[in-house]
């Protein structure tokens, strides 16, 4: 694949943390996909495997941010089958909190699909918003 094609194959995976469409995630991830949130937080555990991801990612966002995340994507850099993207998030959280958040996502493509995805972020801004 081209940078050009692994960089919009990134962007239509990002683009669906608005979206939280079960079947979007499953087309564009490996069966043995595995995605992480990058943090020493014990309420966001790394999730394996396609349906899985699908399936539990979309519940989260969907219990998490009832009105959208509300992601825009800012940047983002091809190196081979590695992508990074950072991005943003101006929303409300399920609890009424006022959620900015920015974002670092590095994506690794086996093939045409992803195979695995990191997310960083503001860990402390997720404890202050989600477990405070």
């Amino acid at each position: 694949m081209t940078a050009a094609e692994y960089k919009a194959r990134a962007i239509r995976f990002l683009e669906n943390f608005n979206h939280a469409d079960p079947a979007v995630f499953a087309e564009l991830v490996t069966e043995n996909f595995r995605f992480e949130i990058v943090s020493g937080l014990s309420g966001f555990p790394p999730i394996a495997g396609r349906a899985n991801f699908a399936a539990t990612e979309c519940a989260t966002l969907r219990r998490l941010f009832p009105d959208g995340l509300k992601l825009r994507i800012e940047h983002t850099l091809c190196d081979g089958p590695l992508v990074a993207a950072t991005a943003s998030a101006d929303t409300v959280a399920m609890n009424g909190r006022q959620y900015r958040q920015r974002y670092c996502f590095v994506l690794r493509f086996e093939g045409e699909l992803i195979a695995e995805g990191r997310e960083y972020n503001d860990t402390n801004l997720v404890r202050e918003v989600f477990l405070a």
